[in-house]
C-alpha cells in the first residue's frame, strides 16, 4: 500500500470516527439535555431521529451527486456541513434549535457516509480493500467505543454541549486533510440526478418516521397518523414504480444479487436494534439505577470495546470465510446479546448487563466490515457510490424506523405499567402526573406529587422504566435474531 493511499484512508476514518463518535457521544447526554432545556421524551428522539432521518433521505441523492461531480468535492461539502451544523448543536437555546441543527448534521454525515466507502472501493482492490475495510470498520467502531466515555467526561465537566463543539476541530482538520491529500474520481457514465426518486424516498422514510414517533403523544387513530402512515406508503409505492421504470437513484437491479441482498438486510437490522438500544439503554442507567452520564459511558464501555475488537478481526475474515456464516453470526450474536440484558432490573446493578454488552457488541461490530465488503464486491467498481450510499442508508433507515418503533413500545410499556402501579398502590396524584412521567418526564412529575406519596410513585416509575427497557430489548433482540437466520438462507 503506498504512501497516498495511506492518506486517502487516514482523511476517510477521520471523518468516520467523527461521525460515529456523534452517535454514542449523544446519546449519554440526553438526559442532561432534557433536563437543561426541558425538553419531552419525544423530543429527544427527534434528537436522535432528525439526525438519522436528514442522513437515510439523502444518502442515495448524495452517492449520485458524488459519482457525477466528484466524490471528493462531496466529501469536502459534507465535512463542511457537519462542522457547521455541530457548531450550531453546541450553540442551541431549545429543543426545537437543537433537532434543526441534528438534522443539518445529518445533511453533512450523508455526504460523509455516502462518499467514504465509494473512495475506499475506488483506491483498494482486492486484498488490500480487505483491509482497508478492516481498519475502516475500526474506525466506526473506535468512534462508537470512545463515544459514551467522552461524552460522559465533557458532560460531567463542562455541560452537553460540549459533545457538540468537540466535533469542531476534528472537521477543520479532516477538512485540510482532505483537500491536500484525496484523490479525485467519479462515475464515467454520468448519469442524471433522480430527484424525484430522492423527493419520494425521502418523504416515504419521513412520514413513516413521524407516525411511529408521534403515534403515541398524538393517539394512533388520529388523522395526522393515519394520514403520515398513507402518504408514506403512496409515497414509498410511488419511489418503487419510479425505480424500476429506469436507471436513478435506486438501482433495483442490485437486489438481483444475493450478497447485495445479504449485506442491505444486515446492516438494516444492526440499525433497528442498535439506535433504540443505545437510546434507551443509557437512559435507564442514569434515571432508573442513579448513574452520572461518566459513569453511565463507563458502564456501556465494555460493549464498545467488543465492537471494536470484532470490527478488526471480521475485516480480516471477509476474505476468508463465507460473507453468508459470518453476517448471520454476526447479528445472531446481537440478537442473544441484547436478549442477556433482559436481567437488569430496577433492583439489580449494571453488572448483570456484562454478558450481553459483550456478546451484543460483538455483534454489533462484527456487521459494518462484512456488509461493507459485501456491497462494494457485488457492484461493478463505477457504482461503487451507489452501493455505498444504499449500505448506509439502510443502516439509518434501520435507525430511524426502529427509535420510531421501539420508542413506541416503550412509550406504551411505560404508560401501561405505570398506570398500573398507580392505580394499585392508590397515590393521591395531581391532574396529568401520571401521563407526564410517560412522556418521559418522571423527575418532574414526582416533584409535584404530594411528599407522602412520593417514593411510592418513583418506585411505580423504576418498575414502569425497567417493563418499558424490557419490551425494548426483547423485540430488538428477536428482530436481530431473525434478520440472522434470514441471511443465513438468503446469501450464496
Amino acid at each position: 500500500m503506498t504512501m497516498g493511499k495511506w492518506w486517502t484512508l487516514l482523511a476517510v476514518c477521520l471523518a468516520t470516527f467523527m461521525l460515529l463518535l456523534d452517535v454514542t457521544i449523544v446519546n449519554v447526554a440526553l438526559p442532561s439535555i432534557q433536563t437543561s432545556l426541558g425538553a419531552s421524551l419525544t423530543s429527544l428522539e427527534w434528537v436522535v431521529d432528525a439526525y438519522a432521518l436528514a442522513l437515510a433521505s439523502l444518502l442515495l441523492i448524495s452517492g449520485s451527486l458524488a459519482d457525477r461531480y466528484g466524490r471528493r468535492r462531496v466529501f469536502r461539502i459534507g465535512l463542511a456541513l457537519f462542522t457547521l451544523g455541530s457548531l450550531a448543536c453546541s450553540l442551541a437555546s431549545s429543543a426545537t434549535v437543537l433537532v434543526v441543527s441534528r438534522a443539518l448534521q445529518g445533511v453533512g454525515g450523508a455526504a460523509l457516509f455516502a462518499t467514504a466507502l465509494a473512495i475506499l472501493g475506488q483506491e483498494f482492490t482486492g486484498q488490500a480493500r480487505s483491509r482497508a475495510l478492516g481498519v475502516w470498520g475500526a474506525a466506526v467502531a473506535l468512534g462508537l467505543a470512545v463515544g459514551p466515555l467522552a461524552g460522559g467526561l465533557l458532560t460531567d465537566l463542562f455541560s452537553w454541549r460540549a459533545i457538540f463543539f468537540v466535533n469542531v476541530p476534528i472537521g477543520a482538520i479532516a477538512f485540510l486533510l482532505a483537500g491536500f491529500r484525496l484523490g479525485e474520481s467519479r462515475d464515467p457514465e454520468g448519469t442524471p440526478l433522480d430527484w424525484p426518486g430522492a423527493l419520494t424516498f425521502g418523504l416515504a422514510l419521513s412520514t413513516l418516521t413521524f407516525a411511529l414517533v408521534e403515534g403515541n403523544t398524538r393517539g394512533w387513530t388520529t388523522p395526522i397518523i393515519v394520514g403520515s402512515f398513507l402518504v408514506a406508503c403512496a409515497s414509498g409505492a410511488l419511489f418503487v414504480k419510479l425505480e424500476a421504470a429506469r436507471r436513478g437513484l435506486f438501482d433495483l437491479s442490485l437486489f438481483r444479487r444475493r450478497t447485495f441482498d445479504a449485506a442491505t438486510l444486515g446492516v438494516l437490522g444492526q440499525g433497528f436494534v442498535i439506535g433504540p438500544l443505545l437510546f434507551y439503554l443509557v437512559r435507564y442507567l442514569q434515571e432508573v439505577l442513579g448513574a452520572s452520564p461518566l459513569r453511565a459511558g463507563a458502564e456501556v464501555f465494555p460493549m464498545t470495546i467488543t465492537c471494536f475488537g470484532a470490527a478488526i478481526l471480521a475485516g480480516r475474515a471477509t476474505s476468508r470465510v463465507p460473507l453468508r456464516l459470518l453476517l448471520a453470526l454476526s447479528l445472531v450474536l446481537l440478537g442473544c446479546g441484547t436478549l442477556l440484558m433482559l436481567f437488569v432490573s430496577e433492583r439489580t446493578s449494571w453488572v448483570v448487563l456484562l454478558p450481553g454488552l459483550l456478546v451484543g457488541g460483538a455483534g454489533w461490530g462484527a456487521v459494518n466490515p462484512i456488509a461493507a465488503e459485501g456491497a462494494l464486491s457485488s457492484v461493478p467498481a463505477e457504482h461503487s457510490g451507489m452501493a455505498s450510499g444504499i449500505n448506509n442508508t439502510s443502516r439509518q433507515v434501520g435507525i430511524a424506523i426502529g427509535l420510531g418503533a421501539l420508542g413506541a413500545v416503550f412509550q406504551q410499556r411505560l404508560q401501561s405499567v405505570l398506570m398500573s402501579g398507580v392505580a394499585k398502590r392508590r397515590l393521591p396524584l395531581p391532574p396529568g402526573a401520571t401521563k407526564l412521567a410517560a412522556r418521559g418526564g418522571l423527575a418532574q412529575a414526582a416533584a409535584s406529587v404530594p411528599p407522602a406519596a412520593r417514593p411510592a410513585f418513583e418506585a411505580a416509575g423504576r418498575a414502569a422504566s425497567t417493563a418499558a427497557l424490557h419490551g425494548v430489548l426483547f423485540v430488538g433482540g428477536i428482530g436481530a435474531a431473525v434478520a440472522g437466520v434470514v441471511i443465513a438462507f438468503l446469501c450464496e
